[in-house]
């Protein structure tokens, strides 16, 4: 009886030790995941953090687990966005979205509107290849030149078009006169080329464009010049939010922009494994990602230009907007204020 009541102590010890070691386990945990020790952006809460869908890196990093690791792990839910594109100032003017990336004529476009936005990173310049004009594969044209007198297509809304006319100005041609614009949404490009409706297109090696290059459908007869003002600044892109977003979360805006650069740079040195795994989530063929992502890849870094030179080429390509009269010269932006100096420099 003696032993029997000895074992029962004996076992009544160990629960208590066990439940008082889970005890401490649990407030241990409750005191990482609450302590402001370990919270890394200081007085900076926020419940939600709301990243345009728009870009692959996003999808990257929700499945390598990296947004659960820069932010999730300390209470800030990242939500993924869909329908940005061309939507980001309403999206961000109401609170639905925080973060977008884009190349700096649209973001233009939005400040000279109104829009209260501010850029928190640029890139560094592009590389030529980043655009291009393209001709079906059995076209008899060869070079931009054999272009005269032909339509060619882009985007009033994208930047492309940019290349275009300065390509077709560097040879002095008049538009309208040497040559003939047509305006085409990016995303009918490819019908408009393929249903010989428009000679050649200018435009991003992405989506469907990607595909006619890849099938051998088309090919690419003429790229920016080095000394374009598109190259030299005007085809950077950036990364914004609102104003005050990015006055109130300086220490998240900041986390957020480290961890787009590093996932890009991993999706650069993983190609084959980066683009499978988009491709499960967005059904873009992998080799579609891939193609694009190494031509849109050579801004994938942040500019090492200093703000003042950034802002010396943004106003040259804000002149140069003006001047093709994107943008009326009474509503231009000074350079100054298109960019929130505590994120540069």
């Amino acid at each position: 009886m003696k032993t029997r009541n000895s074992r029962m102590w004996v076992l009544f010890l160990a629960a208590v030790v066990a439940l008082s070691f889970a005890a401490l386990s649990g407030c241990s945990k409750k005191t990482v995941a609450t302590s402001s020790s370990a919270y890394p952006f200081g007085d900076e809460k926020l419940a939600e953090l709301k990243v345009t869908a728009n870009d692959d890196w996003v999808y990257i990093a929700r499945d390598k687990g990296w947004f659960a690791e820069r932010f999730e792990q300390y209470g800030i839910k990242v939500s993924l966005v869909q329908g940005t594109l061309g939507n980001e100032a309403q999206l961000m003017a109401r609170g639905d979205l925080h973060f977008a990336n884009r190349m700096l004529y649209p973001y233009l476009l939005f400040r000279a509107q109104g829009a209260d936005l501010i850029a928190v990173q640029v890139s560094k310049h592009p590389k030529p290849d980043i655009a291009s004009v393209m001709v079906l594969a059995d076209s008899p044209y060869q070079t931009f030149d054999d272009l005269k007198g032909k339509k060619i297509a882009s985007w009033r809304a994208g930047c492309p078009y940019m290349v275009l006319y300065e390509l077709a100005e560097q040879r002095n041609w008049v538009q309208g006169k040497d040559w003939t614009y047509v305006n085409i949404p990016s995303n009918t490009n490819k019908n408009a080329l393929l249903s010989k409706e428009i000679d050649a297109a200018s435009g991003h090696l992405l989506g469907d464009v990607v595909q006619l290059l890849i099938s051998g459908l088309a090919r690419e007869v003429a790229y920016p010049s080095e000394d374009s003002v598109y190259i030299n600044g005007g085809g950077v892109t950036v990364i914004f939010t609102s104003t005050e977003f990015a006055k109130k979360y300086p220490n998240i805006t900041k986390e957020l922009i480290k961890l787009q650069i590093e996932t890009e740079q991993w999706m650069l040195a993983n190609l084959d494994e980066g683009s499978k795994l988009v491709e499960g989530i967005t059904r873009v063929p992998a080799e579609v990602s891939k193609f694009a992502w190494q031509r849109m890849g050579s801004t994938w870094e942040t500019s090492k230009l200093d703000l003042a030179t950034i802002q010396k080429q943004t106003k040259d390509m804000q002149d140069w907007l003006v001047e093709h009269g994107d943008i009326d010269a009474d509503k231009q932006v000074e350079p100054a204020k298109l960019f929130d100096p505590q994120y540069f420099n």
